[in-house]
């Protein structure tokens, strides 16, 4: 019976899962459609292009969310559960609540690691597909669109800094380029606008740039050569795009940057936080437990949802201020990747045996 017990709670939870998973990816590729079409970044584009490019973001984006859909199926597969008597009855037969939490911890960590191992190497690669459509994109696009950091460098006598729209292959190659070259007393001599830059040893290729520089007229060219002394090591650390990095290149770039004396703290924060997915996982749903295990009479399941949400919004609002000072050096990223798994997981377990056990 405790079997048959824990695959049926089983099924109900990967079921609630997975339909959430659904609707959120359904929300969140509707609003992102709208945003790239109001935000005339690519007007000239035809809408099934920015359609395209939407859902190859869309990926990154839930892998992102993927902890609250845990955290709101979990709320949900409980609620209906009680709605329906099936946790009562279950209690009244001698069933703790460790027990019937156990097929939902034991699904949280197969889900955990299949994101981790299987949905993180397909989210990245469609995130440097979308990646690679920005940066082919991004010359046509308005002056006023975000830039990536710039990018000092002094090569061959040249001193000079680089800026770009989009960014892709790691940072090796750039969209809707800008460079300024300078002069021997520090001021602007000439500036460089360009579709495209490729990153090769020793030099940036723009294709197609126009070369303004100050009194003359400016002119169209086939191709620039802009010395750099920059590795593509530290361009990939510096510019480059960590969700577009599967977890299983992660690890070599970051060891490989390091031993450069490159900073490669925001690779090493994303890659802590990928191997501490299975266990974030683990704390939402007991997070999730403390509002949803007791029984709820009629009218008590908003009460219910909205503790859920905030209890989501605190763990969203801590878990980003902590990648934020583990991708800074502020703290260790080990740490900033595992203190609110650590601290979600203690409060749930805190508050469970607080109302079983009192």
């Amino acid at each position: 019976m405790p079997g048959t017990l824990n695959r049926y709670f089983f099924r109900r939870y990967l079921s609630s899962f997975f339909s959430t998973l659904v609707a959120v990816f359904a929300l969140v590729y509707l609003i992102d459609v709208i945003e790239l079409s109001r935000r005339g970044k690519f007007e000239d584009v035809a809408f099934t292009t920015l359609a395209a490019m939407s859902a190859l973001r869309v990926p990154s984006f839930i892998e992102q969310a993927f902890p609250f859909i845990v955290l709101f199926s979990s709320i949900f597969t409980l609620l209906t559960l009680n709605r329906r008597y099936e946790l009562v009855v279950a209690r009244a037969a001698g069933v703790s609540v460790w027990q019937i939490l156990l097929p939902f911890v034991g699904g949280s960590i197969l889900l955990g690691v299949a994101a981790t191992l299987l949905y993180n190497p397909v989210a990245a690669y469609t995130q440097e597909l979308s990646n690679r459509i920005e940066t082919s994109l991004a010359g046509k696009g308005p002056q006023q669109t975000r830039f990536s950091p710039w990018l000092r460098q002094n090569s061959e006598g040249v001193d000079s800094l680089i800026g770009a729209k989009a960014v892709s292959d790691g940072g090796l190659t750039l969209g809707g380029v800008t460079a300024f070259v300078m002069d021997g007393n520090g001021t602007v001599s000439e500036r460089i606008d360009a579709a495209k830059a490729r990153l090769v040893q020793g030099a940036w290729i723009l294709d197609a740039p126009t070369v303004s520089t100050i009194g003359q007229t400016p002119q169209r060219m086939e191709s620039f050569r802009l010395p750099t002394s920059l590795k593509p090591e530290y361009v990939e650390q510096r510019i480059g795009d960590p969700q577009a990095i599967p977890i299983w290149a992660l690890y070599s770039k970051i060891e490989i940057a390091r031993s450069l004396g490159y900073n490669a703290e925001a690779f090493s924060m994303h890659f802590n936080t990928l191997v501490a997915k299975p266990a974030l996982f683990v704390a939402m749903t007991l997070l999730a437990a403390t509002v949803a295990v007791r029984f709820a009479r009629t009218g008590q399941s908003g009460r219910t949802i909205l503790s859920g949400v905030a209890a989501g919004f605190v763990l969203y609002v801590v878990t980003f201020l902590a990648q934020a000072l583990g991708s800074n050096s502020v703290v260790p990223p080990v740490v900033a990747a595992w203190f609110p798994v650590v601290a979600a997981g203690s409060f749930g377990v805190t508050i469970l045996l607080h109302q079983e056990d009192g």
